[in-house]
């Protein structure tokens, strides 16, 4: 028995003093280890896959809102010395424009969780807490906020009201909703008169959606379209094809040209005028300046009656 323990001692020995032994011995185990966990990642490789990817890939396409449509109109100037205190009749504009435009978003208390609030993300302003304004509680910041609107939020810009208007809405809510609201310095009304040219009023241009502006000229040009069409068939059907193909070089241009001119053209002198005047450019040629007089006034005649 000695001498069986004695053979075990010199074999360890000798694996001690042999690292290749060390490591022909263990490697199976290593092998074995990494097999094993090989299948178990292969096993949950659909449950990490599913973790990494969302479901749904979140939309990152930029939404473009037309601009809306506008009635041209005159804002008067405001006197920021006066309209930056909260009066009674400023109060109660204010209130009236409050519960007509923003209660159903913001709430009867201000506090956020109007009936129209559900779903909306970012969720409605809670004007009671000073945490978190994008843009400020001071009455510069919230006039600012109501002609900007805040971008990728439902709170829309409301710059069709008058400043006067802004400005009782933004008392009414720093007076009804905001504990202690800061205040603004000369400097901040300043910069916000000079930024809305508030003191100085302005005269904004009537405006209406591109989209809408897009239609209206298309059907302008449909009904153009169709009267040169029109035009262009009696010609064709007429003794003065020859005569008119030889004085333009583009017919439908020309034609275009005469539809979308003609309430200004009332005789015969005008006609010839605005003809010489855009050769090249309206579809005839330089051989209009050959013509006779006689030639002018079977041109004006023939194309008035197509047209």
């Amino acid at each position: 028995m000695k001498e069986f323990f004695e053979q075990i001692k010199d074999k360890i020995e000798e694996i001690k003093n042999s690292p290749g032994t060390i490591f022909g011995l263990i490697f199976p185990y290593f092998l074995v280890i990494g097999f094993l966990i090989g299948l178990y990642f292969i096993s949950k490789l659909e449950f990490l896959t599913r973790a990494k990817v969302p479901p749904v890939l979140k939309d990152t396409t930029a939404v473009v809102t037309d601009i809306p449509i506008r009635e041209a109109k005159i804002v008067p100037p405001v006197n920021l010395s006066e309209i930056k205190n909260a009066t009674p009749q400023l109060l109660s504009e204010g209130e009236q424009l409050y519960k007509s435009n923003c209660a159903s978003c913001h709430g009867e208390t201000g506090a956020g969780g109007g009936p129209a609030s559900a779903g909306l993300n970012p969720a409605p302003r809670n004007f009671t807490s000073l945490d978190g304004w994008k843009n400020g509680a001071k009455l510069s910041q919230i006039y600012t906020t109501l002609q900007e609107g805040i971008p990728g939020s439902s709170m829309i810009s409301y710059d069709y009201l008058l400043p006067e208007q802004k400005f009782a809405l933004a008392h009414y809510i720093r007076k009804n909703f905001i504990q202690n609201p800061p205040q603004d310095s000369q400097s901040d009304l300043e910069a916000l008169d000079a930024t809305y040219n508030l003191s100085a009023g302005q005269q904004l241009a009537a405006q209406i959606p591109v989209a809408l502006a897009i239609n209206i000229v298309m059907n302008e040009y449909e009904t153009d379209l169709a009267r040169v069409e029109n035009a262009l068939k009696k010609i064709v059907n007429s003794n003065y094809n020859g005569f008119f193909s030889n004085v333009t070089s583009d017919k439908r241009v020309a034609l275009m040209f005469l539809v979308r001119n003609f309430n200004s053209i009332n005789n015969e002198q005008t006609f010839k005028k605005i003809v010489i005047n855009n050769v090249n450019q309206n579809g005839f040629n330089g051989r209009v300046f050959n013509l006779s007089d006689q030639q002018w006034s079977e041109l004006y005649k023939f194309l008035s009656s197509v047209i």
